[in-house]
């Protein structure tokens, strides 16, 4: 496992009455490396049946038969406690990584929002590294294919106070769920995890028109961390929250579970696992330890599989130093039943600004999981270096 040393420390997020009191948390190298250290064999021993003979690995165009649902981890394109968001270069260095639109694009495409968003912030919680991201790199993310945005993490309150998109004061949290609400009455896009504390444990729901059917998506974001949220979507909203999502009529369920510490990190494996096995969760698309962490194949409450992807590490975000343990994860939903028929794993490299996939040595170790990876290489403006397993 490599051990590499992150650009940024940990927040700390706290109410407005609770500042003077706000707690200091580890390291992120600390948390990672040990959480890296956690992932024990014994955690996938229990293996599923697969078929790995019978289906080769499903090429990045996937055909009408799939649906195809794929998420990227940490990502932004932001400022460092500036007033002023940053000019964004998000469309520029998405379009280096994935000119031909083959690797990033699929039918559902996750990505974890770790910033606040906004185009400008009057004031920071007292920490150093405290992030601010324009509307406009939420927008070019979009564009490139990105139509699930995870907003709960450490980062969601890091603007204390700033202007939403009319121009008016408000949290921080709540300026980045106006602008993201308002994204989202121009573009098929959902979104979820920030916002006024009343609302936080419903999930946000949309009906996408997928490979000629409708599929309703039920999607929810919630961050484990070792301090309260005030206008984000924390822990203690778990078991409601989790509870709405089964609940709502809806064809797929899915969840983004962010963690920050290595306790966090192991309550949330647990929660990540309990949505699939009793609250009909199809698909976790977790993150927060800046390294990948495994993958799991689980049998979901109604019947049926769900998928959980227990950390996808970095993506694009350029206050994050490099590290080369970071995935793409990728299903294929059958069209007609949407059961998952494969499951897939790109290795990238995150570089600041750049992410790369051939400096993901593709002869190195991939994430544990409790199906037999067939490593393989995907075809897009190069080849792309992956690993799949098939599910019956």
């Amino acid at each position: 496992m490599f051990h590499v040393t992150f650009l940024f420390g940990v927040l700390s997020v706290c109410s407005f009455a609770m500042l003077s009191s706000c707690k200091k948390k580890q390291s992120v190298w600390e948390g990672s490396s040990a959480q890296a250290v956690n992932e024990q064999d014994a955690d996938y021993s229990q293996r599923v049946n697969d078929s790995a003979a019978v289906r080769a690995a499903v090429p990045l165009v996937a055909g009408s038969e799939f649906i195809d649902i794929r998420g990227v981890g940490d990502s932004a394109w932001s400022s460092l406690r500036a007033t002023n968001a940053p000019a964004s270069g998000f469309k520029a260095a998405l379009l280096k990584f994935d000119p031909s639109k083959k690797i990033l694009k699929g039918d559902l495409n996750f990505i974890n929002w770790e910033s606040s968003v906004g185009r400008r912030c009057n004031s920071y919680y007292n920490v150093d590294y405290a992030f601010l991201s324009s509307p406009v790199a939420i927008t070019e993310a979009y564009e490139h294919g990105f139509n699930l945005f995870g907003l709960a993490n450490n980062h969601s309150e890091d603007c204390v106070t700033g202007l939403d998109s009319d121009g008016q004061t408000v949290a921080g949290a709540v300026a980045s769920a106006r602008y993201l609400k308002s994204l989202s009455h121009q573009k098929p896009m959902l979104w979820h995890g920030v916002g006024p504390s009343s609302g936080l444990s419903s999930p946000s729901i949309l009906t996408f028109s997928l490979k000629g059917r409708s599929v309703k998506i039920v999607f929810a974001s919630i961050a484990f961390q070792d301090w309260d949220c005030v206008e984000s979507a924390c822990e203690s909203r778990v078991q409601s929250m989790l509870a709405e999502v089964k609940k709502a009529t809806g064809d797929l369920r899915i969840l983004s579970l962010h963690s920050q510490g290595n306790a966090a990190f192991n309550r949330g494996k647990i929660w990540a696992e309990k949505f699939v096995r009793e609250f009909s969760g199809d698909i976790v698309f977790a993150h927060g330890p800046h390294t990948w962490a495994g993958v799991k194949v689980l049998p979901r409450a109604d019947g049926g599989k769900g998928v959980v992807f227990h950390g996808l590490g970095n993506f694009m975000h350029n206050q994050v130093a490099p590290n080369p343990d970071n995935l793409i994860g990728r299903v294929l939903l059958d069209v007609n039943t949407l059961q998952p028929k494969q499951v897939q794993v790109i290795p990238v490299l995150n570089n600041r600004y750049d992410v790369d996939v051939v400096l993901a040595d593709p002869a190195k170790s991939l994430p544990k999981a409790n199906v037999e990876w067939t490593r393989t290489r995907l075809q897009a403006h190069r080849d792309v270096p992956a690993a799949f397993a098939n599910v019956k």
